[in-house]
């Protein structure tokens, strides 16, 4: 080698051909090996990483996949979200109209209840009111005893009509039953099976007359005959139409009623 170290172990350039050419021949060879080698390294380094990516991108796809649906699934919670919300703002606008219906309900029924106790009290004053007067004539003109139809009328011109305020003014029933219950005991209603005396009115008693017309007819029944004999009191209907009035209210089933209603007027009001 002419004296040129090349900086090899002894064992290398002890297996080196002495030719040049050979050598640069082998030379060659062994960069040729390597740079093979180096290339094939390299081809599976780069399949690793294209596997790597591969699996990447499909991790990539997946999540993008998740994200769409979520996005879905969130659009349909927002929307039901607003239906509820809708939902929720209807049924508390239904509630406060509810309440406020409730409330004026509640006031109505109190309003009710206080009209009822007063009424019942009003009616228990007059019943009361109505016993103590019992023994009291009907007016200073009025005899206690029924005359036949067709005799001389012991009335005299001074009676006045039946007073009675409205329906809702209960407190004033007692302007009537008063002159009714203060009639003799024993003028009392005839029952509807027994026959009339001919010539003779049937046998009243205002007080007891009331007190079978507060229990036997309903609440509307009985204000509407209270409301029958104000219009008598103001004049704006005649004798005749109070007692047809009354024996539409009364009906077929209190005809007995009827007929001691028709027998007071008959002792009031005279046709």
């Amino acid at each position: 080698m002419m004296g040129v170290d090349f900086d090899l172990p002894k064992e290398v350039l002890s297996v080196l051909p002495t030719d040049p050419f050979e050598q640069l021949d082998l030379a060659r060879r062994i960069t040729s090996m390597a740079i093979t080698l180096r290339v094939a390294k390299l081809e599976a380094d780069e399949k690793k990483l294209m596997q790597k990516v591969a699996e990447r991108d499909k991790v990539i796809y997946e999540l993008k996949e998740r994200l769409s649906e979520t996005e879905h699934n969130l659009q349909d919670a927002m929307g039901r979200l607003t239906t509820a919300l809708d939902e929720q703002t209807k049924l508390t606008n239904e509630r406060n109209v509810l309440m406020s219906t409730v409330k004026k309900l509640n006031r109505d029924v109190a309003k009710l209840e206080a009209f009822k106790r007063t009424l019942m009290q009003s009616l228990q004053e007059d019943e009361d009111g109505a016993q103590r007067n019992r023994t009291l004539s009907l007016t200073p003109t009025l005899t206690p005893k029924l005359s036949p139809i067709g005799s001389p009328k012991d009335l005299s011109a001074s009676v006045t009509p039946l007073q009675l305020s409205a329906p809702g003014s209960p407190r004033r029933l007692s302007a009537i039953e008063p002159r009714f219950a203060s009639l003799p005991a024993s003028h009392t209603i005839t029952a509807p099976s027994s026959p009339p005396i001919p010539g003779r009115t049937p046998k009243v008693d205002g007080k007891e007359f009331f007190r079978q017309a507060r229990n036997r007819l309903s609440y509307e029944q009985f204000s509407a005959f209270l409301a029958n004999i104000k219009e008598l009191n103001a004049h704006r209907q005649t004798r005749e139409e109070t007692l047809r009035k009354a024996g539409d209210i009364f009906g077929a089933d209190n005809k007995d009623l009827y007929l001691a209603f028709e027998g007071l007027l008959s002792r009031h009001l005279p046709s």
